[in-house]
C-alpha cells in the first residue's frame, strides 16, 4: 500500500490496475498469478476493497480527488462564461446603438433622414455639392405642376445664363416625370398584392386553429402572430402603406435603382440606369417592380439579420482561438471569405426571387412584361462587352462571391416568365382598377383646371 499511497491523486481503478501489478511482480509471483487467475472472486474481493479505500469520506485521497473535481468544474464553468460573454457584449452594444438610433431618430426625424439620404447617395457616388444640388425628387400623387414650380426659379436661372445645364435639367426632369408615372403605377398594384396575399394567409391560417381559438378574438391575433406567413405579408403590409412613396433621381455613373428600408417609402434610380439600360416605360417597370419585390419579401432586414449573426459568430470563434492570436488573421480571412460567399449565395436566391415577383407586378401594371425583359438583355450585353461575361465562361461556373445571377440567365427565365405573367392575365382584374383610378384621377385634374379658368 506505500507504492498506491505516493501516487496520489489517481482514480481508483487506476490504483487497482496498479495494485494488480504490484502483485504480480512480488516474491511469489507465480503463486499469486495462479491465485488471482484461479479465484476470480477473490479478485473481486480486492478491487472492491481498493474501490472502498478510495471512496470513503474520511480517506485523504477522496478530499484531494473531490477538490480536484470540483477545481475542474469551476474552471469548465469559467471558460464557458467567458466564451458566451464575447457574443452576448457584441449584441448588447447593437442593442445600444439600435436604441439610440431610433432615439436620435424620434428627436430630429428631418435631420436624421437628411444624414442618411446624404449615406445613401454617397453610396451611388453623388457627394459633391453640385451632385447634390441635382438630385431630383418627386412625391407619389403629386401634380406635376407642383414639381415644376420647385425648380421654376432654378430653370429660369439656368436658361438665363447657362443654356447647356438648362437643357441637361430638363432632361432629367423627364427622366423623373417618367420614374414617378410609371412608380406610382408598381405602388397601386404592390400595395393590393400584400394586401391579397395577406388576407389569404390569414384565411389558411385560422382553417388551421381549433373551433376555441376561432371564436376567441384575443387568443385568436395571439396565434395568428406566430404564423410565419402572417408575419411575413403583415410587414410588407406595413412598408407599403403609410406615408406616400418618393421617387428619387440621382445623378450618377453607377447604373443603378434599389429601395432602403433605413429611408422607407423610396425608389431610388440613377440617370446612368436609365440612360445605359431602360428604354420603355415597361423596361421601367419591371426596374421598378424589382426593386418594390425587395422591400416586399423583406430582403434587407434578412440580410441585417444575416450579418449580424455571422459577425457575431465570427467574434465568438476568434476568442476560441488556441494560439492567443497567432491564427487570429488567418481566422480572419477564412471567416471573412466564408461570409461572403454565403452571403453571395443568400443574394443570388433574393435577386431570383425579385424577378419572379416583379414581373407578376410589372403585367399587374398592365405592362409588356415580354418587352420589359429586354433589359436583362442589355445588361448582358454590357457584361459581354465589358468582358465580364467572357471571364465568367473562361471559369466554367458562376463565381461564388457574385451577389447577382448572370445577366443572361435572368433575361431567359424573365422571357419564359412573361409567358405565364402577362398583362392579358390581369386584364379584367387589376388593370381594369388602375385604369378606373387613373380615369378618376385625370376627371379630378381636369376639374381642376376647369375652375382654375373660370376664376
Amino acid at each position: 500500500m506505500a507504492m498506491i499511497q505516493r501516487s496520489f491523486p489517481l482514480r481508483a481503478t487506476q490504483l487497482a490496475s496498479m495494485y494488480a501489478k504490484h502483485v504480480a511482480r512480488s516474491s511469489y509471483p507465480l503463486l499469486h498469478r495462479h491465485y488471482l487467475n484461479s479465484c476470480n472472486s477473490c479478485w473481486k474481493r480486492r478491487t472492491a476493497q481498493v474501490h472502498h479505500y478510495f471512496s470513503t469520506s474520511s480517506s485523504p485521497a477522496t478530499k484531494v480527488i473531490s477538490r480536484n473535481t470540483t477545481t475542474d468544474r469551476w474552471r469548465r464553468i469559467a471558460r464557458f462564461a467567458y466564451y458566451v460573454r464575447i457574443p452576448a457584449l457584441v449584441l448588447s452594444v447593437y442593442g445600444i446603438g439600435y436604441q439610440q438610433g431610433i432615439m436620435d431618430f424620434a428627436r430630429e426625424k428631418e435631420v436624421m433622414e437628411a444624414k442618411l439620404l446624404q449615406t445613401v447617395l454617397a453610396g451611388v457616388g453623388c457627394t459633391s455639392p453640385e451632385d447634390l444640388e441635382m438630385v431630383l425628387i418627386a412625391n407619389e400623387g403629386e401634380d406635376w405642376r407642383t414639381v415644376l414650380s420647385r425648380f421654376r426659379e432654378k430653370f429660369q436661372l439656368y436658361r438665363a445664363h447657362d443654356v447647356e445645364r438648362y437643357k441637361e435639367h430638363h432632361h432629367r426632369m423627364v427622366m423623373l416625370r417618367d420614374v414617378a408615372n410609371v412608380g406610382e403605377k408598381i405602388i397601386i398594384v404592390a400595395r393590393s398584392y400584400v394586401k391579397s396575399k395577406l388576407a389569404e394567409a390569414v384565411r389558411d391560417a385560422v382553417k388551421q386553429l381549433p373551433p376555441e381559438v376561432q371564436e376567441d378574438e384575443n387568443r385568436l391575433y395571439e396565434a395568428l402572430e406566430k404564423i410565419e406567413e402572417v408575419e411575413l405579408w403583415t410587414k410588407a403590409t406595413r412598408q407599403m402603406e403609410g406615408d406616400p412613396w418618393k421617387f428619387v433621381l440621382i445623378p450618377s455613373d453607377i447604373p443603378n435603382a434599389f429601395v432602403s428600408e433605413i429611408l422607407p417609402h423610396r425608389i431610388f434610380i440613377t440617370t446612368s440606369m436609365i440612360e445605359t439600360f431602360i428604354e420603355s416605360d415597361d423596361e421601367m417597370a419591371l426596374t421598378l417592380g424589382h426593386e418594390v419585390s425587395h422591400l416586399i419579401l423583406g430582403h434587407s432586414s434578412n440580410r441585417n439579420s444575416f450579418e449580424v449573426f455571422f459577425r457575431t459568430a465570427e467574434i465568438l470563434l476568434l476568442s476560441l482561438d488556441p494560439t492567443e492570436g497567432l491564427l487570429s488573421l488567418a481566422f480572419m480571412t477564412f471567416l471573412a471569405s466564408l461570409r461572403h460567399a454565403i452571403g453571395a449565395e443568400f443574394s443570388r436566391n433574393d435577386e431570383r426571387d425579385a424577378d419572379e415577383l416583379g414581373i407578376k407586378l410589372c403585367a399587374m401594371a398592365c405592362f409588356d412584361t415580354k418587352s420589359a425583359s429586354r433589359v436583362f438583355h442589355r445588361m448582358h450585353l454590357a457584361d459581354v462587352e465589358s468582358g465580364k461575361q467572357a471571364a465568367s465562361n473562361r471559369a466554367g461556373l458562376l463565381s461564388f462571391f457574385d451577389s447577382h445571377p448572370p445577366s443572361e440567365e435572368r433575361y431567359h427565365s424573365l422571357l419564359e416568365e412573361s409567358g405565364e405573367e402577362n398583362r392579358e392575365k390581369y386584364e379584367d382584374t387589376t388593370c381594369t382598377s388602375l385604369k378606373s383610378i387613373f380615369r378618376d384621377a385625370m376627371k379630378t385634374h381636369g376639374h381642376a383646371q376647369e375652375k382654375e379658368a373660370t376664376e
